[in-house]
């Protein structure tokens, strides 16, 4: 056990990081047995933005020098929302300073940015834990431990879809995320992240994997203070396809670019005995299909997973689920890892292993062929 009395939280960066605000602003709601969590101090690259954050969601105090944060010794909990390209100097930085990491994924800009951030955290002998929030709806949560159980069987192929229509306006600016150098990729180091460390989870690590990128809208505004047009460097669509050595296959797509996509996740697990499939925009049920079901049985099962988090004091079992209670679950589960002192999970290791697929993924698009991924 780690003795915390308060969790001080600074947080670094502060565009999606607004969830985590007011994710961590619920926890003592939802699980009123963690220590209090304090909003300390948020790090922004302007004061405006800093202003915004202490008047929206109660941060003590803002900066506009993250150093601020980490130095600070009232201050034992860390936030990292920042661009990836930032993420190495942060994170090593936080870990050094002994602060408790909670990092935005994907772990880094690249893989051996990602492999410098796992020898630092070896050498101080501290972790931090991944954002990796699509583990914490139950309905994935039992898809986990349905397969865990081997309700089906022998695992035959999996596909994740994650679309988004984000980017369909191409009078959006490109901005760092049309930047090779600060992003890593488009949708293969953004969304596609998300659907990786599903595939992992579930279903273990691939062996080598054969990709496709596109981008479509080769052109955007560079900023909106500066309309003028810059190339775009970074995927809009890829396709990944996975193999195990076992025979395992499945498919992993990433876009921006879907008309009609809100934030639409799907996940999907065939084998020998039974099939699994969710969907993000019908959260709270998962399907289920079993092989030796009778004939007035056959076809798909749907399971009311709804709000299944046994540790948590509200709402109940009997109300709908939705993203920020994804959130709300996953920085629970943080917090809780940090004061029993578990592994977190997912940890750095898990980072380096969905950035090595990542890392394999833009081989094989840049060369046209299958490529191995590396052994982490």
């Amino acid at each position: 056990m780690v003795q915390v009395d308060r969790f001080r939280v600074g947080m670094i960066g502060f565009g999606v990081a607004k969830l985590y605000a007011a994710a961590l602003r619920s926890i003592p709601l939802y699980y009123p047995d963690l220590p209090p969590v304090d909003l300390a101090a948020v790090a922004t690259a302007t004061e405006k933005s800093g202003e915004a954050a202490m008047k929206h969601f109660g941060f003590e105090r803002r900066t506009t020098n993250y150093h601020e944060i980490l130095d600070d010794k009232d201050i034992n909990t860390v936030v990292i929302a920042s661009p990836p390209h930032l993420h190495r100097e942060m994170t090593i930085a936080a870990l050094q300073a002994g602060k408790y990491v909670y990092l935005d994924k994907p772990l880094a800009n690249n893989f051996e940015e990602a492999q410098k951030i796992v020898a630092a955290s070896q050498a101080s002998g501290r972790d931090a834990q991944l954002i990796f929030e699509y583990r914490h709806a139950p309905a994935v949560m039992t898809a986990k431990r349905m397969i865990a159980e081997g309700r089906l069987g022998d695992l035959y192929s999996f596909r994740i879809p994650y679309f988004r229509s984000s980017n369909v306006d191409v009078t959006r600016p490109a901005g760092w995320k049309g930047e090779m150098a600060k992003a890593g990729g488009g949708s293969l180091n953004d969304t596609a992240p998300h659907a990786i460390d599903l595939a992992l989870w579930l279903a273990g690590m691939p062996d080598r994997v054969t990709a496709t990128t596109r981008i479509f809208v080769k052109e955007r505004p560079r900023s909106k203070a500066d309309p003028q047009m810059v190339p775009v460097e970074t995927d809009d669509h890829v396709i990944v396809q996975m193999e195990k050595e076992n025979g395992f296959i499945g498919t992993i797509e990433a876009s921006k670019l879907i008309v009609g996509a809100v934030n639409d996740i799907q996940v999907e697990v065939y084998g020998s005995k039974g099939s699994l499939r969710w969907n993000i925009m019908d959260p709270n049920y998962l399907e289920f299909a079993e092989a030796n079901a009778s004939d007035l049985e056959l076809g798909w099962r749907r399971i009311p997973t709804v709000q299944r988090y046994p540790d948590a004091a509200i709402p109940g079992y009997d109300l709908s689920v939705g993203m920020m209670r994804f959130h709300i679950a996953s920085l629970a589960s943080f917090l809780r890892n940090t004061l029993e002192g578990k592994p977190y999970d997912p940890g750095l290791m898990q980072g380096l292993r969905v950035q090595a697929v990542v890392e394999a993924a833009l081989k094989a698009a840049h060369d046209r062929c299958w490529v191995d991924v590396a052994k982490v």
